[in-house]
């Protein structure tokens, strides 16, 4: 029998039409997967959070393994929540229509004590998500120093009080010259009487890669946590498909880095932000 060939137009038809329907089926997971969140704090109560259908919250995960939350019985000030501070704020900053997924891990025990256990454990998950917010830290050890860090992380500086003093080193705040740590530093906001100025409580810095508010006199909430749950709004919003592809964040947020200023006594100081 004699068979048929197909003719050459129809082969590069057929052609082009196998390789896009290839990279459909290969592209097709990345656009409807969420961009994958986790942040590291104290505690979280999620119901008393608003935020809109595009946001999904997964199950807190107890990283201490000792945790007994009753959401109903804690009040909102209550310090065990810090971390619904944090998403609260950087629900707030984040523009809508983004599908994110947040995953809440809990690296503080029922003491409220944490240790490095806790923060390998996390660490040990990190490539399950495209981004880790951290508004918290830990001192220093050869054991954390050691960790690999593979993802884009955006962590709180480090202030004064509760046992931090200047000469304090923590983790991961220790490892800012990496590319995937991001460091963020607070500042006063201007007001009627003074201009934008340093927070004076912050330890280092000039390890801190970018700058944001953390908060004026009428704010409850205040300090580098906040800057940090900002700066992570901010970077989800300029970079969400560069995060979703796991591109480089740094480069990324080099395109629309921004200097502000603010002043110190009587020198005026730039410092960056996005």
């Amino acid at each position: 029998m004699r068979h048929l060939k197909w003719p050459k137009r129809e082969n590069k038809v057929y052609l082009r039409g196998g390789i896009l329907s290839l990279l459909l089926f290969f592209s097709l997971p990345l656009i409807a997967s969420p961009l994958k969140i986790a942040v590291l704090d104290t505690g979280f109560c999620p119901d008393k959070l608003s935020y809109s259908k595009n946001i999904t919250f997964k199950e807190s995960i107890d990283l201490t393994k000792s945790n007994h939350f009753d959401c109903k019985k804690l009040k909102n000030e209550n310090r065990r929540l810090h971390g619904n501070w944090v998403l609260e704020r950087f629900l707030k900053e984040l523009p809508s229509g983004h599908e994110i997924e947040i995953t809440p891990f809990i690296i503080f025990d029922k003491h409220a004590k944490q240790n490095e256990a806790y923060w390998s454990r996390a660490f040990s998950k990190q490539n399950d998500y495209h981004l880790f917010i951290i508004a918290a830290g830990i001192k220093s050890t050869p054991q954390l120093e050691n960790i690999k860090i593979s993802i884009p992380i955006v962590v709180a500086g480090a202030t004064l009080g509760r046992g931090i003093q200047y000469k304090s080193i923590l983790w991961p705040q220790s490892q800012f010259k990496l590319p995937n740590v991001f460091t963020i530093g607070s500042y006063t906001p201007k007001d009627s009487d003074l201009p934008a100025r340093p927070d004076y409580t912050l330890i280092n810095p000039t390890q801190m890669k970018f700058f944001f508010e953390g908060g004026g006199a009428n704010d409850s909430f205040k300090g580098t946590s906040r800057a940090c749950a900002t700066a992570s709004a901010k970077a989800i919003h300029h970079c969400y498909q560069e995060l979703k592809k796991r591109e480089p964040l740094a480069t990324c947020l080099d395109k629309v880095k921004k200097k502000i200023e603010i002043f110190n006594d009587n020198e005026k100081v730039e410092v960056l932000s996005f």
